[in-house]
């Protein structure tokens, strides 16, 4: 056959073998995979508790399943998930594919990271000592306690004592020279940033104090007052007067998560005493335990408990000396410990070790007094430190 015949003929073959094996599904588009995908943001500038939003921006898919790796589970599209603690979280999500086919990508991993505020910190316990006229600290991780001392000393009644563990500064109210010392968290660098003659408050004294954000309060006659953390701005927070109760707040706590102050009310000087409690903002004033001649108060706002050195005095609930324990509401006291005979200052508590601290004076000034420690219930009490005049005192994770 002639060649040029044989090339067309060839050419048309081919091409009606090629139009018939081609079906007519493979000329369509493959069918849709699904894939898991999301995004998210970490609030509190990434530090436990953090509340973390998830945005989801998986492709064609019919269903979800979150699994944040903190034992918390989701069906949601877009959910938030919170994260009490610091730690390494696998997050996890799996879509539920619109279509089988083998190249869907089901699920994703994500580990975050949700830093831990309390990272590098030392549980320390502050305390104020007459004897020394310094305030020290004992790193609560050692086995056998060791005091660190204050770099200067020049305090003479220190009866108060707080810590701003996110500045690393502590605050030491000296009621006998109407002074409010800040310090670094390490002891060193005492400066004093009130002085209760400069701000018209001459003939009062300071007591208790709290760090409250961005602020420092401190009991005095009368009054809480308060001043920026660098002891300028001084106003008066909450003004009582002394012609009724509460006259004379001595020892000061806070309530971070009700914004509530509680404080023991003198019954030395005045008739009234009491412990109580006050909104932030000076409303809600009230008397959670009538009439007891309390100096020290110490609460436990993780288990619900509050702490309180008393005398007695009768027609109260307490009757006689000793260390107390009650419930937040006043109800359910207990003697659960004793004081020397001096007025006792000071009561920490340590949540993470569960352990309680109380100061015992036999005298104000020589060293013959100690810490207690004992159990959140009393129990298991020894003679925790010897040879001092223990103060005020405050348990904080801090970075020194």
């Amino acid at each position: 056959m002639n060649k040029k015949i044989l090339v067309p003929i060839i050419y048309a073959m081919f091409l009606m073998t090629f139009f018939i094996g081609c079906k007519p599904e493979d000329n369509l588009k493959p069918l849709a995979s699904t894939i898991s995908d999301f995004t998210y943001e970490i609030s509190n500038n990434g530090y436990a508790p953090a509340n973390v939003p998830f945005t989801n921006i998986s492709i064609n898919s019919e269903g979800y399943l979150w699994d944040f790796g903190n034992g918390i589970t989701s069906n949601e599209e877009n959910p938030t998930a919170t994260f009490e603690t610091g730690g390494i979280y696998s997050v996890k999500l799996t879509c539920v594919a619109k279509n089988e086919v083998y190249y869907n990508q089901l699920t994703k991993i994500v580990n975050i990271n949700i830093k831990d505020p309390n990272a590098g910190n030392s549980n320390l316990l502050y305390f104020t000592d007459r004897s020394t006229a310094k305030a020290h600290f004992i790193d609560l991780s050692l086995a056998t306690p060791l005091i660190q001392n204050f770099t200067d000393a020049g305090l003479l009644k220190p009866y108060g004592i707080a810590v701003d563990a996110e500045n690393k500064k502590v605050y030491i109210t000296d009621s006998g020279s109407g002074l409010i010392y800040r310090t670094n968290s390490d002891g060193s660098g005492q400066t004093v940033i009130v002085d209760f003659a400069t701000i018209g408050l001459t003939g009062l004294i300071p007591y208790g104090i709290v760090v409250v954000n961005d602020k420092i309060y401190w009991a005095r006659e009368g009054a809480i007052d308060k001043a920026n953390l660098d002891g300028t701005g001084y106003e008066v927070a909450i003004n009582f007067g002394t012609t009724t109760a509460p006259e004379l707040p001595l020892d000061l706590e806070f309530d971070y998560t009700n914004n509530k102050f509680y404080f023991v009310n003198d019954k030395y000087d005045f008739p009234n005493g009491g412990l109580w409690s006050v909104n932030l903002d000076g409303t809600g004033l009230t008397e959670v335990i009538a009439g007891i001649d309390a100096t020290a108060l110490g609460i436990d706002f993780v288990n619900g408990k509050m702490y309180f050195a008393a005398y007695g005095s009768v027609g109260t609930p307490v009757t006689e000396n000793g260390i107390y324990m009650s419930n937040i509401d006043g109800s359910n006291i207990v003697k659960i410990g004793s004081f020397g005979s001096k007025a006792t200052w000071g009561i920490a508590i340590d949540n993470e070790t569960n352990k309680l601290f109380w100061s015992f004076k036999v005298s104000n000034l020589a060293a013959d007094g100690k810490i207690i420690r004992a159990n959140l219930d009393g129990t298991s009490q020894e003679d925790w430190i010897t040879g001092i005049s223990p103060h005020a005192m405050v348990v904080a994770k801090v970075k020194l």
